[in-house]
């Protein structure tokens, strides 16, 4: 059977993953990868899109892009949480702020102290990225709780440090072009090569972000983890061991707290320090000729010592190149130049690793990943409770995305806005401005009268600057109220919920949720 014809409460394991090209790749990315087992957790109001549980996070899928997944049959599982007795040892749990021991010193190659060190802050969407950028720099960027507040590159110079520069980038999910956020992040960070990357993760949900920390260790750039929301972690009774997490992924590691501006300095102390000298990630090797990801190894081995003397010509990471290729990434098979003769040895590698592995190409290499990543957490990682906030956010959905009350909590909720602002609130501030701009025409008036001002002089000042300026500036209190109530909105969580409702009836007329 195929994924949208799972029920609610019901679990099953993916068999195969359909559709092609950059959206297929952009599932594999997202967890959905053979072998793998998902949970529908609900459906839309209107019955579409579905949200589902896996890697212990919550994905919202179309029902026609779920028509392309496969499945075994469906079953229940039971909700109880192990204990991870393998990562739980306390007396190894920095506190924030005190990760980031983990340097390589053999390949140090110090930069020139006048030189300026720029860094690339890339995260996934809702992992806290944009209110690091403010603590690290001071800036007051706007700040969202929906994906994709960030659209643009934001820079801005970290606090206290001369010569340094901090780019915010948009928030992504991996490195293979499926979305502009995605092509815009990975060119910044492939053609202005920064000489350091700070990764934020989104430590509650770890498995899930440290898919784009693997793909940035393949560039080789210097670069240093931030475990963000490291408070609600261990508030939670749960664990994370930092320093064995370093030395599984061969970057400094550094547990934060963005919000509370904790353990930022520590962070901002190790992302200057492996930068200036240059100290590249030190495993960028995921997979082992021994495990059963062995094919993958040698096709990966086999492919970068092929195409060596084409990515340094061209400027390309050679294992973010190797493995590219094996996803079948156009615009990297494209920058390299390959000739013919090149380009069919190479298939010829990847078929054969797609024998072996019995995956193919793209599965393969999430695969690897995904595997890298739960070796990760079964060492490191006591996943918290569920937190409070959490509990109470589920019980608000059964209202707010509810199949028989979210329609009428929209409306009454747009109601309540519209209201509010062009009526109540709005339009008696609005009645209140108007009176104060008359006020001032009418006392400007007969002032210049009494002093015999020019009437051309007296019609520009009256009727032009303070008539003609406050018409527009009338308008102030509801654009002010309006604004006010979407911050709510956002800040809330509540236009996510929005666009999760809406998205069927919206997709009608050629748009999406988020619209």
């Amino acid at each position: 059977m195929t994924l949208d014809k799972l029920e609610i409460g019901k679990s099953a394991k993916i068999i195969t993953v359909g559709s092609t090209g950059s959206l297929r790749q952009h599932f594999l990315d997202m967890g959905l990868i053979p072998g793998v087992e998902v949970t529908l957790q609900k459906l839309a109001p209107m019955g579409d899109p579905m949200e589902l549980m896996v890697h212990g996070y919550e994905l919202t899928l179309r029902l026609q892009d779920a028509a392309k997944i496969e499945i075994s049959d469906p079953y229940v599982i039971n909700n109880k949480v192990e204990k991870n007795v393998e990562a739980y040892n306390k007396k190894m749990h920095p506190g924030l702020g005190e990760g980031g021991k983990y340097h390589n010193h053999q390949e140090e190659h110090p930069l020139d102290k006048s030189e300026t060190i720029n860094f690339a802050l890339a995260g996934n969407q809702n992992c806290g990225k944009t209110t690091l950028f403010n603590q690290l720099t001071g800036a007051n960027q706007h700040v969202g709780n929906f994906p994709g507040v960030t659209v643009d590159q934001k820079k801005g110079k970290i606090r206290g440090k001369e010569n340094t520069e901090v780019v915010d980038l948009p928030g992504i999910y991996s490195l293979s072009p499926y979305s502009d956020e995605e092509i815009v992040s990975r060119t910044f960070i492939l053609s202005q090569k920064p000489k350091g990357i700070i990764n934020i993760v989104d430590a509650t949900n770890i498995e899930r972000n440290l898919y784009l920390s693997l793909q940035l260790m393949e560039l080789g750039i210097p670069m240093t983890i931030a475990l963000n929301m490291m408070d609600e972690v261990e508030g939670n009774n749960g664990f994370i061991n930092v320093n064995r997490m370093e030395e599984l992924l061969g970057v400094p590691v550094v547990p934060i707290s963005a919000r509370k501006n904790e353990g930022v300095d520590e962070l901002i102390e190790h992302s200057i320090h492996v930068a200036y000298y240059q100290e590249a990630p030190s495993i960028q090797d995921f997979c082992e000729e021994s495990d059963h990801n062995g094919a993958v190894h040698r096709a990966i081995h086999g492919i970068m010592s092929l195409i060596e003397d084409h990515a340094k010509r061209e400027g390309i990471p050679l294992r973010f190149a190797a493995t590219k290729i094996i996803e079948n990434d156009k615009l990297v098979i494209d920058a390299l130049k390959l000739s013919d003769n090149e380009l069919e040895m190479l298939e010829h590698i990847v078929k054969q690793m797609e024998e072996e592995r019995g995956l193919d190409r793209q599965a393969a290499i999430a695969d690897m990943r995904y595997n890298f990543i739960q070796k990760i957490c079964k060492e490191c990682v006591v996943k918290p409770h569920e937190s409070k906030e959490h509990i109470r956010s589920r019980k608000i959905d059964r209202i707010l995305t509810g199949k028989y009350t979210a329609l009428p909590m929209f409306i009454l909720i747009m109601g309540v806005i519209f209201f509010l602002t062009f009526g109540l609130i709005g339009n008696n501030l609005q009645s209140l401005l108007e009176k104060g701009v008359s006020l001032l025409s009418d006392t400007t008036r007969n002032a210049f009268t009494s002093w015999n001002v020019n009437p051309i002089v007296s019609s520009l000042v009256i009727d032009g600057i303070l008539e003609g300026v406050g018409s527009v500036i009338t308008f102030l209190p509801i654009i002010v109220i309006l604004f006010f109530f979407l911050s709510i909105l956002e800040d809330s969580g509540y236009m996510a919920r929005v666009a999760f409702v809406m998205d069927k009836l919206l997709r009608k007329i050629g748009l999406s949720g988020k619209s």
